[in-house]
């Protein structure tokens, strides 16, 4: 029976490939991407289909023929290195996405369109100053005049001074006059005073100029981060109040995942630790570490945010997009990992079948009970029970048992 079976399948097989060494050759001539992306899933759909015959055929088999040996796959148990990774929700988020305001009312001339990048401190727009450039301008007048009235001040008051030094020291010699003397220092110490008063005069000129400046600033909108235009809000020749939302701008550069990691992982995820984020809008996976982790709790859900920096090469990654955020939370150097299918479960808990006694293809089944530790896409750690270098059945007929004489496949 075994015989016929195998038979029957290569024939099929060949059948198979007769039939479409043809049609693959003049697709692969052709070129066409799709077709062949069709014909390589037709062909794997046939694969499985013919692995699911050979399956029923072995099953009859074991059916008809007790004590004939059972058609297994198997894997050689190998320590190797293992991640695990937990699942999250995450959001695509960038701290430098701004509606870009004016603090000054007035007509609006806007420099930028939509779509434009524009770099950090450019100008992107201008309010009409409703004659702040005027007072400026006056402002700086009043500074010139205080100056100049401040050096002529210095003036008079550098002659006081001499005047003053010669009397005081013919006074001294007994020479001119007590009301000379007093008189020169009069004169000196209202001229010192009269300096002290023109510098603050100056000083209060310069002020009106920085505010007049500062005023007329506001009237000059600039970029506050390198990044482009996503939208413009209001339009030239538009008359805007202080906190009108002129253009919003993003810097898609600065995109992060964020998401909420629940409490009892605070151990396990820190800073540089590994990430995968999946953006399935636009079918990107790409690898990251956490760049941010909280330092509280939030007391509603019990979870910390992390923040991962999103790599963007392409630029197609925007705000608010979905995404799913993998965070590696447990790694072994040497783990034995098989997928979930390979454990088994009885009242004495879990359990691999071994292919034990083998001579050549042949072999027998054994029970190993095991223990598991963490699950990641399909796959599960063998924390202990098998060790390196065992021949692990991975695929066999539903009634495999302990005992059973098995036959490895693809042994060559």
């Amino acid at each position: 029976m075994k015989k016929i079976a195998i038979i029957f399948l290569a024939i099929f097989a060949m059948s198979c490939k007769n039939k479409q060494e043809k049609s693959l050759d003049e697709l692969m001539n052709s070129k066409d991407i799709n077709a062949l992306k069709i014909k390589q899933t037709n062909l794997q759909e046939q694969s499985d289909s013919l692995q699911n015959l050979a399956a029923r055929i072995a099953e009859k088999i074991a059916e008809l023929d007790p004590q004939a040996s059972k058609l297994v796959k198997f894997q050689i148990a190998k320590d190797t290195l293992y991640n695990h990774f937990i699942k999250l929700q995450a959001n695509i988020e960038t701290d430098q996405d701004v509606s870009v305001t004016p603090e000054f009312g007035g007509v609006l001339r806007l420099l930028v369109k939509e779509g434009q990048y524009v770099r950090s401190g450019q100008l992107i727009a201008t309010i009409s100053d409703g004659g702040l450039s005027e007072q400026v301008n006056q402002a700086k007048i009043q500074v010139d005049q205080a100056k100049a009235q401040l050096q002529q001040a210095e003036i008079q008051r550098d002659l006081a001074k001499t005047t003053f030094e010669k009397q005081q020291s013919l006074w001294n010699q007994k020479i001119g006059s007590e009301m000379q003397f007093l008189q020169a220092k009069t004169n000196y110490e209202t001229t010192q005073k009269q300096v002290l008063a023109a510098k603050q005069q100056v000083s209060a000129a310069q002020r009106g100029v920085s505010g007049a400046e500062s005023q007329l600033a506001k009237t000059r909108l600039k970029a506050p981060f390198s990044g482009r235009v996503e939208r413009v809000i209001t339009q030239n020749g538009q008359a805007v109040a202080p906190g009108t939302p002129i253009i919003r701008l993003v810097n898609p550069a600065g995109v992060k995942a964020v998401a909420n990691v629940p409490e009892n992982y605070l151990t396990a995820i820190q800073v540089g630790t590994k990430a995968i984020i999946h953006l399935p809008s636009i079918d990107k996976t790409l690898e990251s570490q956490v760049r941010l982790v909280s330092s509280s709790i939030n007391p509603a859900n019990r979870t910390f945010q992390v923040q991962v920096p999103v790599p963007d090469k392409d630029g197609l990654v925007k705000p608010n997009l979905n995404a799913e955020l993998q965070l590696n939370d447990y790694t072994a150097e040497k783990a034995i990992v098989v997928a979930e299918t390979v454990i088994y479960e009885d009242a004495q808990g879990k359990f691999v079948y071994v292919a034990e006694n083998v001579n050549g293809k042949e072999g027998l089944a054994k029970k190993y009970y095991v223990e598991t530790g963490e699950v990641s896409n399909g796959m599960i750690e063998i924390i202990s029970g098998i060790s390196d270098g065992q021949i692990l059945i991975t695929e066999a007929p539903a009634k495999l048992k302990e005992g059973d004489k098995v036959e490895l496949s693809n042994v060559k």
